[in-house]
Protein backbone atom coordinates (compact mmCIF):
# COMPACT_ATOMS: atom_id res chain seq x y z
CA UNK A 1 0.00 0.00 0.00
CA UNK A 2 1.32 3.42 -1.17
CA UNK A 3 2.13 6.23 1.53
CA UNK A 4 0.17 9.30 0.27
CA UNK A 5 2.08 11.59 -1.76
CA UNK A 6 2.53 15.29 0.19
CA UNK A 7 1.35 18.31 -2.34
CA UNK A 8 4.65 20.30 -2.74
CA UNK A 9 3.96 23.69 -0.86
CA UNK A 10 3.78 26.68 -2.94
CA UNK A 11 6.95 29.05 -4.13
CA UNK A 12 7.04 32.68 -3.30
CA UNK A 13 9.74 34.50 -4.81
CA UNK A 14 12.06 36.25 -2.70
CA UNK A 15 11.81 40.25 -2.56
CA UNK A 16 14.73 42.13 -0.50
CA UNK A 17 11.69 43.50 1.82
CA UNK A 18 11.07 40.11 3.51
CA UNK A 19 7.80 38.23 2.99
CA UNK A 20 4.98 39.45 0.98
CA UNK A 21 2.44 40.16 3.24
CA UNK A 22 5.07 42.28 5.70
CA UNK A 23 3.38 45.52 5.55
CA UNK A 24 5.02 46.62 8.97
CA UNK A 25 5.17 49.41 9.79
CA UNK A 26 3.30 51.20 6.71
CA UNK A 27 -0.15 49.17 7.42
CA UNK A 28 -0.38 49.89 10.97
CA UNK A 29 0.76 53.46 9.90
CA UNK A 30 -2.09 53.74 7.30
CA UNK A 31 -4.63 52.76 9.85
CA UNK A 32 -3.82 54.81 12.28
CA UNK A 33 -3.73 57.61 10.05
CA UNK A 34 -7.16 56.58 8.64
CA UNK A 35 -8.28 56.55 12.45
CA UNK A 36 -7.11 59.57 13.44
CA UNK A 37 -8.48 61.40 10.14
CA UNK A 38 -11.64 60.35 10.59
CA UNK A 39 -11.62 61.24 14.31
CA UNK A 40 -10.19 64.60 14.27
CA UNK A 41 -10.72 65.77 10.56
CA UNK A 42 -14.29 63.92 9.20
CA UNK A 43 -16.25 63.91 12.84
CA UNK A 44 -14.49 67.40 14.17
CA UNK A 45 -18.15 68.14 15.76
CA UNK A 46 -17.76 64.88 17.70
CA UNK A 47 -14.38 65.35 18.58
CA UNK A 48 -15.38 68.71 20.49
CA UNK A 49 -18.12 67.27 22.41
CA UNK A 50 -16.02 64.36 23.72
CA UNK A 51 -12.57 64.45 24.85
CA UNK A 52 -12.02 60.95 24.72
CA UNK A 53 -12.51 60.78 20.66
CA UNK A 54 -10.47 63.72 20.51
CA UNK A 55 -7.52 62.18 22.32
CA UNK A 56 -7.67 58.74 20.92
CA UNK A 57 -7.85 60.45 17.48
CA UNK A 58 -4.91 62.89 18.22
CA UNK A 59 -3.15 59.93 19.54
CA UNK A 60 -3.93 57.89 16.79
CA UNK A 61 -2.40 60.58 14.34
CA UNK A 62 0.77 60.86 16.02
CA UNK A 63 1.35 57.83 16.53
CA UNK A 64 0.72 56.71 12.64
CA UNK A 65 2.70 59.77 11.69
CA UNK A 66 5.93 58.17 13.48
CA UNK A 67 5.81 54.89 12.19
CA UNK A 68 5.02 56.43 8.75
CA UNK A 69 8.50 58.03 9.06
CA UNK A 70 9.68 54.70 9.67
CA UNK A 71 7.44 53.08 7.10
CA UNK A 72 8.82 55.17 4.29
CA UNK A 73 12.22 54.94 5.36
CA UNK A 74 12.01 51.27 5.24
CA UNK A 75 10.09 51.32 2.09
CA UNK A 76 13.44 53.37 0.64
CA UNK A 77 15.68 51.72 1.50
CA UNK A 78 14.51 47.85 1.41
CA UNK A 79 14.36 49.10 -2.76
CA UNK A 80 16.57 47.29 -5.51
CA UNK A 81 17.72 50.72 -6.68
CA UNK A 82 21.89 51.35 -6.41
CA UNK A 83 22.14 52.26 -2.53
CA UNK A 84 23.64 55.98 -3.58
CA UNK A 85 20.13 56.38 -4.63
CA UNK A 86 18.37 54.89 -1.54
CA UNK A 87 20.58 57.21 0.17
CA UNK A 88 19.83 60.17 -1.55
CA UNK A 89 15.99 59.53 -1.51
CA UNK A 90 16.57 59.02 2.51
CA UNK A 91 18.06 62.37 2.47
CA UNK A 92 14.85 63.90 0.89
CA UNK A 93 12.91 62.76 3.44
CA UNK A 94 14.87 64.46 6.46
CA UNK A 95 12.74 67.85 6.28
CA UNK A 96 9.35 65.90 5.89
CA UNK A 97 10.43 64.14 9.41
CA UNK A 98 11.46 67.52 11.53
CA UNK A 99 8.62 68.98 9.88
CA UNK A 100 6.14 66.46 11.70
CA UNK A 101 8.10 66.62 14.61
CA UNK A 102 7.80 69.80 14.80
CA UNK A 103 4.47 70.33 14.46
CA UNK A 104 3.73 68.09 17.12
CA UNK A 105 6.01 70.52 19.45
CA UNK A 106 4.23 73.94 17.67
CA UNK A 107 3.70 75.62 14.79
CA UNK A 108 6.44 74.86 11.98
CA UNK A 109 8.24 77.81 10.22
CA UNK A 110 7.86 78.72 6.44
CA UNK A 111 11.04 77.97 5.70
CA UNK A 112 10.67 74.49 7.44
CA UNK A 113 7.29 74.22 5.28
CA UNK A 114 9.12 75.48 2.22
CA UNK A 115 11.72 72.58 2.38
CA UNK A 116 9.09 69.68 3.32
CA UNK A 117 7.20 70.86 0.05
CA UNK A 118 10.15 70.55 -1.65
CA UNK A 119 11.50 67.36 -0.21
CA UNK A 120 7.87 65.87 -1.19
CA UNK A 121 7.92 67.26 -4.47
CA UNK A 122 11.28 65.45 -5.35
CA UNK A 123 9.90 62.30 -3.54
CA UNK A 124 6.51 62.50 -5.16
CA UNK A 125 8.19 62.65 -8.78
CA UNK A 126 10.87 60.22 -8.01
CA UNK A 127 8.48 57.35 -7.22
CA UNK A 128 5.86 57.75 -9.65
CA UNK A 129 7.99 57.94 -12.23
CA UNK A 130 10.38 54.73 -11.14
CA UNK A 131 7.23 52.95 -10.75
CA UNK A 132 5.83 54.55 -13.94
CA UNK A 133 9.04 52.84 -15.88
CA UNK A 134 8.84 49.69 -13.81
CA UNK A 135 4.70 49.23 -14.83
CA UNK A 136 5.75 49.80 -18.73
CA UNK A 137 8.67 47.11 -18.55
CA UNK A 138 6.33 44.58 -16.86
CA UNK A 139 3.86 42.60 -18.68
CA UNK A 140 0.54 42.85 -17.70
CA UNK A 141 0.85 45.72 -15.33
CA UNK A 142 1.52 48.67 -17.66
CA UNK A 143 -2.09 50.11 -17.10
CA UNK A 144 -0.61 51.30 -13.36
CA UNK A 145 1.89 53.71 -15.48
CA UNK A 146 -0.80 56.00 -16.14
CA UNK A 147 -2.86 57.07 -12.89
CA UNK A 148 0.91 57.12 -11.34
CA UNK A 149 1.88 59.85 -13.86
CA UNK A 150 -1.67 61.55 -13.31
CA UNK A 151 -1.11 61.13 -9.80
CA UNK A 152 2.44 63.28 -9.95
CA UNK A 153 1.05 65.94 -11.99
CA UNK A 154 -1.85 66.44 -10.19
CA UNK A 155 -0.01 66.24 -6.83
CA UNK A 156 2.70 68.44 -8.22
CA UNK A 157 -0.27 71.19 -8.77
CA UNK A 158 -1.39 70.71 -5.17
CA UNK A 159 1.91 71.22 -3.86
CA UNK A 160 2.50 74.55 -5.10
CA UNK A 161 -0.51 76.15 -6.41
CA UNK A 162 -1.98 76.63 -2.66
CA UNK A 163 1.17 78.49 -1.31
CA UNK A 164 1.64 80.30 -4.66
CA UNK A 165 -1.97 81.10 -4.43
CA UNK A 166 -0.96 83.27 -1.25
CA UNK A 167 1.30 84.95 -2.18
CA UNK A 168 -0.98 87.04 -4.09
CA UNK A 169 -3.87 89.27 -3.81
CA UNK A 170 -7.36 88.11 -4.25
CA UNK A 171 -9.01 88.99 -7.47
CA UNK A 172 -5.78 89.93 -8.71
CA UNK A 173 -4.74 88.22 -12.54
CA UNK A 174 -2.23 86.02 -11.13
CA UNK A 175 -4.75 85.11 -8.51
CA UNK A 176 -7.45 84.30 -11.39
CA UNK A 177 -4.62 82.36 -13.15
CA UNK A 178 -3.77 79.98 -10.47
CA UNK A 179 -7.55 79.22 -9.37
CA UNK A 180 -7.94 77.69 -13.22
CA UNK A 181 -4.32 76.43 -12.33
CA UNK A 182 -6.31 74.80 -9.39
CA UNK A 183 -9.36 73.91 -11.60
CA UNK A 184 -6.60 71.72 -13.59
CA UNK A 185 -5.16 70.03 -10.85
CA UNK A 186 -9.04 68.91 -9.86
CA UNK A 187 -9.52 67.42 -13.80
CA UNK A 188 -6.87 65.26 -13.22
CA UNK A 189 -7.27 64.23 -9.75
CA UNK A 190 -10.60 63.11 -11.40
CA UNK A 191 -9.10 60.91 -14.64
CA UNK A 192 -6.69 59.71 -12.22
CA UNK A 193 -8.96 58.52 -10.06
CA UNK A 194 -10.63 56.75 -12.70
CA UNK A 195 -7.71 55.32 -14.06
CA UNK A 196 -6.61 53.95 -11.03
CA UNK A 197 -9.62 52.22 -10.68
CA UNK A 198 -9.33 50.88 -14.36
CA UNK A 199 -6.28 49.44 -13.70
CA UNK A 200 -6.72 48.10 -11.08
CA UNK A 201 -9.70 45.69 -11.96
CA UNK A 202 -7.66 44.71 -15.54
CA UNK A 203 -4.65 43.79 -13.48
CA UNK A 204 -6.90 41.68 -10.97
CA UNK A 205 -9.17 40.21 -13.27
CA UNK A 206 -6.30 39.26 -15.48
CA UNK A 207 -4.61 37.73 -12.55
CA UNK A 208 -7.30 35.97 -10.24
CA UNK A 209 -10.52 35.70 -12.78
CA UNK A 210 -13.53 37.65 -11.88
CA UNK A 211 -14.93 35.43 -9.66
CA UNK A 212 -12.98 36.24 -7.13
CA UNK A 213 -12.77 40.08 -8.06
CA UNK A 214 -16.51 40.44 -7.67
CA UNK A 215 -16.79 40.19 -3.83
CA UNK A 216 -14.53 42.95 -3.24
CA UNK A 217 -16.76 45.39 -5.14
CA UNK A 218 -19.53 44.75 -3.35
CA UNK A 219 -18.19 47.09 -0.18
CA UNK A 220 -17.04 49.97 -2.66
CA UNK A 221 -20.38 49.93 -4.98
CA UNK A 222 -22.46 50.24 -1.80
CA UNK A 223 -20.26 52.84 -0.35
CA UNK A 224 -20.20 54.66 -3.88
CA UNK A 225 -24.27 54.82 -3.62
CA UNK A 226 -24.59 56.16 -0.15
CA UNK A 227 -21.71 58.97 -0.78
CA UNK A 228 -23.07 59.82 -4.07
CA UNK A 229 -26.57 60.02 -2.38
CA UNK A 230 -25.54 62.02 0.85
CA UNK A 231 -25.74 65.65 -0.85
CA UNK A 232 -29.24 65.03 -1.51
CA UNK A 233 -30.28 65.13 2.12
CA UNK A 234 -27.37 66.76 3.70
CA UNK A 235 -25.62 69.18 0.96
CA UNK A 236 -24.13 71.63 2.87
CA UNK A 237 -22.41 68.99 5.32
CA UNK A 238 -21.27 66.78 3.14
CA UNK A 239 -19.51 69.62 1.53
CA UNK A 240 -18.42 71.17 4.49
CA UNK A 241 -16.33 67.54 5.30
CA UNK A 242 -15.17 67.68 1.74
CA UNK A 243 -13.77 71.04 2.35
CA UNK A 244 -12.77 70.54 5.97
CA UNK A 245 -11.46 67.14 5.66
CA UNK A 246 -10.36 66.50 2.52
CA UNK A 247 -8.90 70.05 1.51
CA UNK A 248 -10.96 70.17 -1.44
CA UNK A 249 -12.08 74.05 -3.47
CA UNK A 250 -14.39 72.78 -5.98
CA UNK A 251 -11.99 74.91 -8.21
CA UNK A 252 -13.28 73.11 -11.01
CA UNK A 253 -17.57 74.54 -10.24
CA UNK A 254 -16.08 77.79 -9.72
CA UNK A 255 -14.29 77.60 -6.00
CA UNK A 256 -14.22 80.24 -3.96
CA UNK A 257 -16.40 82.53 -6.47
CA UNK A 258 -19.39 80.06 -5.71
CA UNK A 259 -20.58 80.33 -1.97
CA UNK A 260 -21.78 76.99 -2.17
CA UNK A 261 -21.58 74.41 -4.42
CA UNK A 262 -24.64 72.66 -5.93
CA UNK A 263 -25.65 68.76 -4.98
CA UNK A 264 -24.91 67.53 -8.62
CA UNK A 265 -21.23 69.12 -7.69
CA UNK A 266 -20.90 67.82 -4.71
CA UNK A 267 -22.26 64.17 -5.55
CA UNK A 268 -19.34 64.32 -8.10
CA UNK A 269 -16.89 64.95 -6.00
CA UNK A 270 -17.40 62.11 -3.62
CA UNK A 271 -16.41 60.17 -6.49
CA UNK A 272 -12.67 60.69 -5.74
CA UNK A 273 -13.26 58.98 -2.27
CA UNK A 274 -15.56 56.18 -3.28
CA UNK A 275 -13.49 55.85 -6.99
CA UNK A 276 -9.97 55.62 -4.50
CA UNK A 277 -11.80 52.95 -1.91
CA UNK A 278 -12.67 51.05 -4.60
CA UNK A 279 -9.08 50.88 -6.52
CA UNK A 280 -7.87 49.64 -2.87
CA UNK A 281 -10.58 47.31 -2.61
CA UNK A 282 -10.11 45.29 -5.70
CA UNK A 283 -6.20 45.71 -5.21
CA UNK A 284 -7.05 43.74 -2.47
CA UNK A 285 -8.73 40.58 -4.55
CA UNK A 286 -4.74 39.72 -5.44
CA UNK A 287 -3.06 39.28 -2.02
CA UNK A 288 -0.89 36.03 -1.74
CA UNK A 289 -0.73 35.26 -5.49
CA UNK A 290 1.14 38.90 -6.48
CA UNK A 291 3.94 38.88 -3.83
CA UNK A 292 1.83 41.56 -2.07
CA UNK A 293 1.64 44.29 -4.70
CA UNK A 294 -1.88 44.65 -4.31
CA UNK A 295 -1.78 44.89 -0.71
CA UNK A 296 0.67 47.52 -0.88
CA UNK A 297 -0.95 49.28 -3.77
CA UNK A 298 -4.32 49.10 -1.77
CA UNK A 299 -3.03 50.75 1.34
CA UNK A 300 -0.99 53.63 -1.21
CA UNK A 301 -3.97 54.55 -2.38
CA UNK A 302 -5.83 54.61 1.04
CA UNK A 303 -3.06 56.92 2.25
CA UNK A 304 -3.31 58.92 -1.14
CA UNK A 305 -7.18 59.44 -0.21
CA UNK A 306 -6.15 60.35 3.21
CA UNK A 307 -3.79 63.24 1.87
CA UNK A 308 -6.64 65.06 0.01
CA UNK A 309 -6.26 68.06 -1.82
CA UNK A 310 -4.06 70.78 -1.09
CA UNK A 311 -5.68 73.58 0.18
CA UNK A 312 -3.62 75.59 3.20
CA UNK A 313 -4.54 75.07 6.42
CA UNK A 314 -4.73 77.30 9.45
CA UNK A 315 -0.83 76.03 10.38
CA UNK A 316 0.64 77.01 6.59
CA UNK A 317 0.61 75.32 3.36
CA UNK A 318 0.82 72.36 4.24
CA UNK A 319 0.03 70.06 7.26
CA UNK A 320 2.04 66.94 9.24
CA UNK A 321 -0.78 64.39 7.77
CA UNK A 322 -0.83 65.27 4.69
CA UNK A 323 2.88 65.35 3.89
CA UNK A 324 3.28 62.03 5.52
CA UNK A 325 -0.24 60.11 4.10
CA UNK A 326 1.46 61.51 0.61
CA UNK A 327 4.28 60.35 0.66
CA UNK A 328 3.89 57.36 2.25
CA UNK A 329 1.07 56.30 0.12
CA UNK A 330 3.27 57.28 -3.18
CA UNK A 331 6.00 55.08 -1.77
CA UNK A 332 3.74 52.10 -1.49
CA UNK A 333 2.66 52.50 -4.66
CA UNK A 334 6.33 52.48 -6.30
CA UNK A 335 6.86 49.64 -3.95
CA UNK A 336 3.78 47.31 -5.38
CA UNK A 337 5.48 47.90 -9.10
CA UNK A 338 8.42 46.41 -7.87
CA UNK A 339 6.69 43.46 -6.61
CA UNK A 340 4.34 42.77 -9.92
Amino acid sequence: MSEPVEAPAPVVAAHPDGPPLDIFPAGFAVVLLAAGFVATRMFQQVARDRPAVAWAGIFAVVAGALLGLIAAQRVVWSSPLPVVVRALRALLLLPMSVFVVAAMLGEPSRRLQSFTILGTAVTLLMACGIGAVRALLTRGARLHALPLVLLAVGELCELFGPPMRLAFPTGSATARGLDRFGAFAEAVAFAGVAAAVVAAFVAAVRRVGFARVLPFTALPAALTLVTGTLPINLPRSTALIAQQAFGARFDLVGGSVVAHPTRLAVAAYTLLFSGLVTAAMVSLSTQRVDRGAGLRRALGWVAVLLAGFGAPTAAGSVDALRAVALTLGVLLLEDATARE
